[in-house]
């Protein structure tokens, strides 16, 4: 996120949305229509040997990742975030639970960590906001200790939207992000920088229209009729890759699970 500019959107963004942030989001991660306990369980069964072990949660935001890891792997959490008033919220949530985690204030462009200190590096929902992912995994690489995990999530984009549907619907949403990548994309990436990939696997839910708005589009003054002329614009193949009906659409979120290669 070199972008000043765009940090502090993202911050303003964060900031105004952390009040809802959780109730917003439990309708994709815990509901019948979103993927339920899918990518949570995910993410778990990633760091289920990581006990006492040094993990690192970049965008760690409320702690609905964190409160999970800490509480059911016993990991050593550090939570980083650039929005004060979600980690204000992470951090009451978290209170109860034992002195084995610390949530810090900071920017992912700039870890304060030395070479190969890192047991894991965790970064959900968040990979869509830097400048240079390429760049930001080349640094998660550089702090994690050989054959150290990584485990990445994020929205993906279906692997035939070839027209950039997915990209367009996002930026007529939102100002905040950069791109969203493929599968595919994602796997390329991940292998060009030393990491081996144990698993991969793409989790499709329903979205509507109206959640679209709450989530994204009310924060950056989009009209319900600007998302409506965008959806229009939809080609049949597009309409038929991501389900388009009258009130929502069908989203995908992949998690990828990888491993540091010994050099």
């Amino acid at each position: 996120m070199k972008s000043t500019p765009r940090k502090r959107i993202i911050q303003e963004y964060y900031a105004r949305r952390s009040k809802d942030y959780d109730r917003q989001k439990s309708r994709t991660w815990k509901s019948t229509s979103g993927f339920s306990n899918e990518v949570g369980n995910a993410l778990l069964c990633a760091l289920t040997d990581f006990e006492n072990k040094t993990v690192l949660e970049v965008g760690c935001g409320s702690g609905r990742n964190a409160v999970p890891l800490v509480e059911k792997t016993g990991v050593r959490l550090v939570g980083l975030d650039l929005c004060k008033e979600m980690l204000m919220i992470a951090m009451a949530k978290m209170r109860h639970l034992p002195a084995n985690f610390d949530l810090v204030l900071g920017d992912a462009d700039h870890l304060p960590f030395a070479d190969e200190v890192l047991d894991a590096v965790v970064c959900m929902s968040t990979m869509h906001y830097f400048d240079s992912p390429y760049g930001i995994v080349e640094d998660f690489s550089r702090v994690l200790k050989p054959h150290g995990v990584f485990v990445y999530g994020d929205l993906s984009v279906h692997e035939n939207d070839d027209r950039g549907f997915f990209e367009g619907l996002e930026r007529t949403l939102s100002k905040a992000h950069t791109r969203y990548n493929k599968p595919s994309e994602m796997k390329i990436m991940l292998e060009k920088y030393g990491f081996h990939v144990s698993t991969i696997v793409t989790f499709a839910y329903r979205k509507s229209y109206d959640a679209l708005m709450e989530d994204k589009g009310r924060y950056f003054h989009v009209s319900r009729q600007m998302l409506g002329i965008y959806l229009h614009k939809a080609k049949p193949v597009e309409k038929e890759l991501y389900a388009l009906s009258d009130s929502d659409l069908t989203l995908f979120y992949t998690v990828v699970e990888v491993q540091k290669r010994n050099k």
